[in-house]
Formats: C-alpha cells, sequence, structure tokens
C-alpha cells in the first residue's frame, strides 16, 4: 500500500509498549514505527479470523516449518559427519590389524555388509557381527 491510500489514526498505548516497539521495529527491518504496528496489526488480524482465513495460517506455519526443517537438516548434517569420521577411524584400524585382506574378500565383504543394513534397515549390532565372525570357519569366507 502506497503512502497515497493510508489514512493517520492516533491510538493509545502504554509508555511501556511503545519503548518496546521503537527498540523492536529497527530489528525486524520496518522502516518506522507505524509500519511496524501495521504489519503486527495484520498478522493479529490473520490471527484471529485463523478459520476462515487458511491461507494467512498456512503462510506463517510454513515459514515456521521451513526453519524447524533446515535446523534439523544441520543437526543431521552434524552427525552424519561425525558418523563417518567414526567410520574412517575403524576402517584404518582394522585394515591396520588385519593382514591379507585381498581384492576379492573385501568384494564379497562389501556384498554382505550391504545385504546386512537392507536386512537390518541399519540397525547394526556388534555383538551380533561378533557372534557371526567368531562362529564363522574358513569355509564360510563372507557368503
Amino acid at each position: 500500500m502506497n503512502d497515497s491510500n493510508k489514512a493517520k489514526v492516533g491510538i493509545h498505548m502504554r509508555p511501556e509498549l511503545i519503548a518496546r516497539v521503537d527498540a523492536e521495529y529497527p530489528l525486524y527491518d520496518y522502516p518506522s514505527r507505524s509500519a511496524f504496528i501495521g504489519a503486527a496489526t495484520e498478522f493479529y488480524l490473520g490471527y484471529l479470523h485463523s478459520q476462515s482465513d487458511a491461507d494467512y495460517m498456512s503462510k506463517t506455519t510454513l515459514a515456521f516449518l521451513e526453519d524447524q526443517v533446515t535446523k534439523l537438516d544441520a543437526k543431521i548434517c552434524r552427525q552424519l559427519f561425525r558418523l563417518c569420521v567414526e567410520l574412517s577411524m575403524v576402517a584404518h584400524v582394522t585394515a591396520a590389524i588385519v593382514p591379507g585382506a585381498n581384492e576379492e574378500t573385501l568384494k564379497r565383504l562389501r556384498t554382505k555388509c550391504v545385504k546386512d543394513v537392507k536386512n537390518t534397515i541399519g540397525n547394526i549390532r556388534y555383538d551380533s557381527i561378533y557372534a557371526h565372525q567368531h562362529a564363522m570357519t574358513e569355509a564360510d569366507d563372507y557368503e
């Protein structure tokens, strides 16, 4: 709305509320107290009429959800990075300790591990792997 379509109105507010508005509106990139109060009024009216104005609430809900998804994405990425570092450490330690693993054995091991992860939906337990490894004979050889 341009300035020519605006009407000047007088409102009464407590001095401490005016002080809060004056402190806040620059933080949200509003050019003036008037613009901030106008936006706040529109928001509050949308809130009051939320049952009849689904689009308004959908926009505010969408903005909130986008923010939450962005935060969740960052947390997941940090955890995946941490897990990759740990996995790399385990792989290096294992490679240093286990002698003589040839390329064919590693290919069969990778195939078995992919199958295990798919079958368990990623719920791999160390105790199960330990029991499997210590129950294996040379004939099993990662089938």
